[in-house]
């Protein structure tokens, strides 16, 4: 029997924010049972022809071990160097501040903590969307090949601090049932069309 386990547990595993796992699924390049479990030994294998960092996340073994590195662009050398690389770097920053932003706040306004991490997953995932077909529409190479923006980067989406945000929702924390909650949603299932 194959071994299983939910997409949050996976993507802790592999280093990785949960919706790299989901940019994985959508590609078919992890698989799951048919209750939305991850196939952890058939996404392995599918996983394991990749480089050590690819398309928004990392390879299986080892390398997937090692941090994240930050990303710290040398903003004036860029857009000296390359207008479009400066709009790259600029996008990825936002990129990668804007769901962690948008899980918080929307604690702070009382939301429940479901819809803080929807809106962590579903916010980061499609402003890294919209950077791509801009960064695309302007003869950027990797992003017109389909690459996302923080993927031709080589970076991820940034964790959201869920312990803290629990604490101040005054929640016990359980990302399993976070992600599961999330992956049942309609957004989840059949997200809207990114070119609306």
């Amino acid at each position: 029997m194959a071994t299983t386990e939910t997409r949050a547990a996976f993507a802790r595993r592999h280093g990785v924010n949960r919706s790299t796992v989901g940019r994985w699924e959508a590609k078919g390049s992890i698989v799951l049972t048919v209750d939305g479990l991850v196939n952890v030994e058939a996404s392995e294998q599918l996983l394991g022809g990749r480089a050590e960092t690819y398309r928004g996340g990392k390879a299986k073994g080892p390398s997937a071990q090692k941090p994240r590195s930050e990303f710290f662009p040398d903003l004036e050398k860029t857009s000296a160097a390359d207008p479009l690389a400066l709009a790259h770097a600029g996008l990825a920053e936002v990129i990668r501040a804007i769901g962690p932003y948008a899980a918080r706040m929307a604690v702070e306004f009382g939301a429940p903590l479901e819809v803080a991490y929807g809106l962590d997953q579903a916010v980061a995932v499609e402003a890294d969307g919209i950077a791509a077909r801009f960064l695309a529409q302007h003869g950027h190479p990797d992003t017109a090949n389909g690459y996302g923006a923080l993927e031709s980067l080589g970076l991820d989406y940034s964790e959201a601090d869920w312990s803290a945000l629990a604490k101040v929702a005054g929640l016990p924390l359980d990302l399993d049932a976070l992600d599961a909650w999330f992956t049942s949603t309609a957004y989840w299932r059949a997200p809207p069309d990114a070119s609306a």
